[in-house]
């Protein structure tokens, strides 16, 4: 017996097309599991880590609500910064994007990124059958 195939859809958010050319999605829906690429704030004006986490958080929740879901269903993050110094303001700013129960999270300094500008990349990990924010009920 075959393993059964789960349906993927490509998912596309409003201004977060990938680029001409580009060798990979921003996001996939796998079954009821939404799979991203590393969300960064490139192309906003955002110089401070608190302002391009803020642009990231949004930028994943467009993401998930075009996928038919929304940021409760996110259950893990792994955030990449430059400077483990950065880690009270991401922390502010992803209070202010999640509610109890908040995602697991693994919190990762880096060298650097594909662009010097960029101080802070977010993996999300979600799956539309998971609701935090019910399970914190």
């Amino acid at each position: 017996m075959s393993p059964e195939r789960k349906a993927v859809r490509r998912v596309s958010a409003a201004g977060l097309t990938e680029p001409s050319g580009a060798t990979w999605s921003n996001c996939l829906l796998v079954g009821r599991e939404v799979v991203m690429s590393g969300v960064t704030s490139r192309g906003a004006s955002a110089s401070t880590v608190a302002q391009q986490a803020r642009v990231i958080f949004s930028r994943i929740e467009s993401m998930l609500t075009a996928a038919g879901g929304g940021s409760r269903n996110i259950y893990k993050l792994l955030i990449y910064v430059t400077e483990m110094a950065f880690r009270e303001d991401v922390n502010t700013a992803r209070a202010a994007a999640f509610r109890p129960y908040y995602p697991a999270s693994t919190f990762v300094a880096v060298t650097g990124f594909t662009f010097p500008d960029l101080l802070i990349e977010i993996d999300a990990f979600a799956n539309l059958d998971v609701d935090l924010q019910a399970a914190a009920r």
